[in-house]
C-alpha cells in the first residue's frame, strides 16, 4: 500500500484551511475533487481520518496521518526553497584547483568576475601543482581543475582547452655553473637540483623518470614564489611559465636540450560521468566565454 502525494496534499489542506471548500480554493480544485481524494485515502487506509463538520474533527488515525502530512509538506517546501537557492548559486560551492602559473596570470581576475556574477556561491579554491590537480579531481578532492592538460588525459575526463603555455628551464645569471651549462648543458645539469612543484611517483607515470634522471636531485617546492626565489639565489634550476609576469629578472633560459622548453595546452577538466554542480556549470560557461568564444 502506498499513500498518494496528491491525497496527502488534499488531506493536509482540509485540516489547515478548516474545511473542504476553503481547501479546494487553496488547491485550485473543485470541492468534489477534494472530497473524493479524502474518501479514496480513507478507503485505502481502511480508517476514518476525520469527522465531517466545520471545521472537520480529526480521529486518532487522522492525527497520526497529519503528523506525516506536515513532515511531507515541510520537506517539500524546504526542497523547493533549496532548489531555488541552488539555482541562484546560494547553496552551490565552486570547488576548483588552479595551477600556480594559471593562478598567477588569471586567478584574481577570473574569480573576481565569477564572484560578481554569483555573489552567493561559496568558494573552495586551491592552488596546486598541475599533476596533483589531475589526481585530485579524479579522487574527488576538487570538482574542477584548471591547469596544463596532460599528454594522455584519462578517458574519464571531460576537458575544454583554454589557452597555451610554454615553460622554459631557467637558471640564475650569476650561478657558478652557468658557463659550464653553455659548454655542456646535459652533463652539467646532472650536477644541479631541479626545483619543481611536484613530480609524481614513477609507478603512477610510465616513463616519467626520464626528466627526473636529467638532474642531480629534485626539490619539490609547491609555492611558486619560494621556488623562484631559491633559483634566483643560485640554488638550482626550475621551469618558469610564460604566464608568470613577475619572475625574477636575473633568471635566464637554458638552451640546447630537448626539454629546454615544454609547450602545454591549459584547460578546464572534470569527471565525465559526474554531473557538475550549478557553480561548476557557471564557471565552465565563464571559461568558455573568456577563451573559447
Amino acid at each position: 500500500m502506498q499513500i498518494e502525494r496528491n491525497e496527502i496534499r488534499c488531506f493536509h489542506a482540509v485540516i489547515e484551511a478548516g474545511g473542504f471548500s476553503r481547501a479546494a480554493e487553496r488547491l485550485d480544485l473543485s470541492q468534489s475533487a477534494v472530497s473524493q481524494a479524502i474518501a479514496n485515502l480513507e478507503h485505502r487506509l481502511g480508517a476514518v481520518l476525520m469527522r465531517r463538520g466545520n471545521p472537520p474533527q480529526l480521529t486518532e488515525a487522522g492525527i497520526r496521518l497529519l503528523r506525516f502530512a506536515e513532515t511531507v509538506s515541510n520537506e517539500e517546501r524546504e526542497t523547493l526553497a533549496d532548489i531555488a537557492q541552488i539555482k541562484s548559486g546560494a547553496l552551490s560551492t565552486l570547488s576548483l584547483a588552479l595551477s600556480s602559473a594559471t593562478n598567477a596570470r588569471f586567478g584574481i581576475a577570473l574569480l573576481r568576475e565569477f564572484s560578481e556574477r554569483n555573489p552567493l556561491t561559496r568558494f573552495k579554491v586551491v592552488v596546486a601543482p598541475s599533476r596533483e590537480i589531475v589526481y585530485g579531481v579524479s579522487d574527488g578532492r576538487w570538482e574542477l581543475g584548471l591547469g596544463p592538460l596532460q599528454h594522455n588525459m584519462p578517458d574519464y575526463y571531460m576537458f575544454h582547452p583554454c589557452f597555451s603555455e610554454t615553460r622554459r628551464l631557467m637558471i640564475a645569471k650569476h650561478h657558478p655553473a652557468r658557463a659550464a651549462l653553455l659548454r655542456d648543458p646535459q652533463t652539467t645539469l646532472r650536477t644541479l637540483p631541479l626545483v619543481t612543484s611536484y613530480l609524481d611517483e614513477i609507478t603512477r607515470r610510465p616513463g616519467g623518470d626520464r626528466l627526473r634522471n636529467a638532474f642531480a636531485t629534485v626539490w619539490e617546492v609547491s609555492h611558486m614564489d619560494l621556488r623562484l626565489a631559491l633559483v634566483a639565489e643560485g640554488k638550482g634550476v626550475t621551469y618558469v611559465s610564460d604566464l608568470v609576469e613577475n619572475a625574477p629578472a636575473d633568471l635566464v633560459p637554458i638552451e640546447g636540450l630537448s626539454f629546454s622548453s615544454i609547450d602545454r595546452q591549459v584547460g578546464l577538466y572534470y569527471l565525465k560521468h559526474q554531473p557538475l554542480s550549478q557553480a561548476g556549470v557557471r564557471f565552465l560557461a565563464l571559461c568558455r566565454q573568456w577563451w573559447n568564444e
